[in-house]
C-alpha cells in the first residue's frame, strides 16, 4: 500500500506540542500532545509515518525549552537521514501572537527587531502556540540549527 506524501509543521518547544498534516500546503490534521518532548515525539511520528510518508518537515527551532529544542534537533536531523526529508525552521515566535515565551522562572525571551533576547517579567506568562493553516515557505529557512538563547550565568 502506497503511502500518502505529506509535509509535517512541528512546534516541540513547550507543552503541548503542535503538529500539523499538511497535503498542498494546506492543514489537514493537528495532533496537540501535552507531556515531554522526549516522552511524546516518537510515538506521534510513528503514528504519521504509518500512515503517511514525510517529504518536508517545518519546524520552531527555538527559542523555548533547552531539552526540548534539543531532543527535536537531533530527532529531525535522524529522520533527515535516514527517511529523506527536507527540514525548514523558523524561530518560534511565527507560531504565536504573544510577545513573549517562558524561558524559566520569571525570565521570558521577547522578539525586537528580529533580535530574540530575554527578559524578567513580574508575573510569569506562558505563550499560546498555533499551527497555521497554510504553509508559507519563505518564512522558512534550509539551514536549521538549534536556536538556544540563554543568557549568560
Amino acid at each position: 500500500m502506497q503511502r500518502q506524501k505529506c509535509d509535517i509543521i512541528l512546534v516541540s518547544v513547550s507543552s503541548p506540542i503542535l503538529l500539523g498534516i499538511y497535503i498542498n500546503n494546506k492543514l489537514l490534521k493537528k495532533f496537540e500532545t501535552s507531556g515531554k518532548t522526549s516522552d511524546v515525539l516518537f510515538d506521534v511520528f510513528f503514528d504519521i509515518m504509518s500512515e503517511y510518508s514525510i517529504s518536508r518537515i517545518f519546524y520552531a527551532n527555538g527559542p523555548g525549552n533547552f531539552s526540548s529544542i534539543k531532543l527535536t534537533h537531533i530527532f529531525l536531523q535522524t529522520l533527515k537521514i535516514i527517511e529523506d526529508v527536507e527540514l525548514f525552521c523558523v524561530d518560534s515566535f511565527y507560531f504565536t501572537k504573544d510577545n513573549f515565551i517562558e524561558a524559566y522562572g520569571r525570565i521570558h525571551f521577547f522578539k525586537e527587531n528580529n533580535d530574540i533576547k530575554t527578559i524578567k517579567l513580574e508575573v510569569k506568562k506562558s505563550a499560546v502556540f498555533e499551527l497555521p493553516d497554510i504553509i508559507d515557505s519563505a518564512k522558512f529557512s534550509n539551514s536549521c540549527f538549534p536556536l538556544y538563547v540563554l543568557p549568560a550565568v
